[in-house]
């Protein structure tokens, strides 16, 4: 049974350096345990089997430790979970370039005080500087922000 708890804490120690490697670097609180869970299994070997081996299971499961992760980081599982995508698209600098303060255009819903308009027959989330303004009425651009269009009724 003693045995069974050394060997599981070595587990649990292996798969936490796994996770603060693989998955959540820089966190280092799945390192500090899995290193407390290692060595907490080399003190309960000392206290269930005594000194005279202890210096053979230290240096045994270092190199056990070892070699998983080196071989868990070198292996291809790891390719089917991690991302391999890149990311290559853009952010739009200027998504209301067809249109210009001045322009003229209608709503085509409620605007209370956000709704749609459409200009120069595009469609296109606008905001009422006034606080409402019904359906199929002309408006006018007042402002073009970074996200939004101001609007007032003519």
């Amino acid at each position: 049974m003693e045995a069974l708890v050394i060997l599981f804490l070595i587990f649990i120690g292996v798969i936490l350096l796994i996770t603060e490697i693989l998955f959540i670097p820089g966190t280092t609180i799945f390192g500090i345990f899995g290193i407390i869970s290692i060595v907490a299994s080399n003190y309960l070997f000392l206290q269930y089997f005594g000194p005279e081996h202890i210096i053979y299971f230290m240096i045994g499961s270092s190199i056990l430790v070892l070699i998983i992760i080196i071989y868990s980081l070198k292996s291809k599982t790891w390719k089917k979970v991690s991302l391999q995508k890149v990311h290559t698209d853009k952010v739009i600098k200027n998504k209301y370039d067809k249109i210009n303060i001045g322009d003229k255009g209608i709503t085509k819903s409620v605007l209370k005080p956000y709704g749609k308009g459409e200009f120069k027959d595009l469609i296109y989330e606008i905001k009422s500087i006034e606080n409402y303004i019904d359906e199929n009425k002309k408006i006018k651009i007042i402002d073009i922000l970074q996200d939004k269009i101001l609007v007032k009724k003519i």
